[in-house]
């Protein structure tokens, strides 16, 4: 894998504590990531992908937004994306891929666009160490909206297919 990316460097221990205890949640997530096995900068993308257009599908005609909660491949997704980062794969290419998945969803009117856009531009206005952290988010605003509502792709997708 690449040279490590400085983005994504974890607080160091203090005072003996083991970092799960320290550190709570991110200290599962460090756990999870460098549990995951090595894969290239393509398995990686297309891992990510794979995980976020594959994962469950929710009706949210009866659901409350304001109490949805996102599904666990989320979590994965979301450790795929760190593992990319921490890496140190190209980001130009992970938004690429980020962009594609967008595309998809209209989700109240069109946020995953919006999201997108405003991942890229805080990634560009991050400085180190925290300069990947809006793409590993931007991969958990992907997952979480995916294939809530997808019917203008769906639309163009019949209209290329006629033409």
């Amino acid at each position: 894998m690449g040279g490590g990316a400085p983005g994504l460097s974890w607080p160091a221990q203090s005072g003996g504590e083991d970092e799960t205890t320290r550190i709570g949640a991110l200290g599962e997530t460090i756990a999870a990531v460098a549990a995951l096995p090595p894969r290239s900068q393509e398995e990686l993308l297309d891992a990510i992908r794979h995980r976020i257009c594959d994962q469950p599908p929710i009706d949210v005609s009866n659901v409350n937004l304001g109490t949805l909660r996102a599904v666990p491949e989320v979590k994965e997704t979301v450790n795929l994306a760190t593992q990319y980062m921490k890496a140190g794969y190209d980001p130009q290419a992970f938004i690429a891929r980020l962009a594609e998945i967008v595309c998809h969803d209209n989700f109240t009117e069109m946020h995953a666009f919006k999201h997108h856009q405003a991942i890229v531009e805080e990634y560009h206005a991050t400085h180190e160490p925290w300069r990947s952290m809006p793409l590993v988010c931007g991969a958990q605003a992907a997952a979480i909206s995916f294939g809530k509502n997808m019917t203008v792709y769906e639309e163009y997708l019949e209209l290329l297919h006629a033409a």
